[in-house]
């Protein structure tokens, strides 16, 4: 990393920067679901869970916060005959991924789908790492998917990884397809090291850069 020599100028050029981000996000239009057939999309819902959302170490209010509407939004994408796939943490105590992040989801209280989301009849799929793309997504990419709509938490970790592994993938494979990330269906945390608005700017404008098709929310026409 080049050094930083005159750091107030840096903080003023950083300013200006999320200024014209948050500009673009706050632009942004829906996606519209009818425009692709229902059996090319697939939804991908991350860490839905009660360890992310109101039990234990990592649960977070702002996540809690989208239960509602993304419950809603999963209710009436399987209504249309959309593919919804719910991965969801799911450690032991020994897992390698904890040498970096405080225990979590590591019994049901934590790593079960929250109530919104069982109701609905979602299984978990268990994944063991904060990228959902290692975790059983060989098969979904056979499907012939053109549209995988990513949603849950968090922005910058979970949803970044995933988004941007799947982009890739895709691109590598000459695949014509989009990846959709919709800012109302996707959240992160707060906490002392991590301000959750500035994460989320920085982390959907890098999507973006590396080719995620933001959008405010999903509709299904009229």
């Amino acid at each position: 990393m080049k050094k930083i020599e005159n750091r107030q100028a840096f903080l003023r050029q950083a300013a200006m920067s999320l200024s014209d981000m948050l500009d673009t996000l706050e632009g942004l239009a829906d996606f519209d679901c009818s425009e692709v057939p229902p059996e090319k999309i697939c939804v991908l819902s991350i860490d839905m869970n009660k360890g992310f959302t109101r039990e234990g170490a990592l649960s977070s209010p702002r996540v809690e916060e989208i239960i509602e509407p993304t419950a809603d939004f999963l209710e009436l994408a399987m209504e249309k005959g959309i593919h919804v796939v719910a991965y969801s943490d799911r450690h032991t105590p020994s897992s390698a991924e904890l040498l970096s992040y405080p225990e979590h989801c590591t019994k049901p209280e934590e790593y079960e789908l929250v109530e919104e989301l069982q109701d609905l009849g979602l299984k978990p799929v268990w994944k063991n790492s904060t990228n959902a793309f290692m975790a059983g997504m060989g098969e979904i990419l056979t499907k012939g998917y053109t549209t995988y709509i990513v949603t849950g938490c968090c922005t910058d970790i979970c949803i970044y990884q995933c988004a941007l592994a799947l982009r890739a993938f895709l691109n590598q494979n000459d695949t014509q397809a989009e990846v959709v990330v919709p800012l109302s269906l996707v959240e992160t945390y707060d906490g002392e090291w991590h301000n959750g608005d500035l994460m989320n700017v920085v982390f959907f404008s890098s999507m973006a850069e590396n080719g995620v098709l933001l959008c405010e929310g999903v509709t299904f026409g009229a």
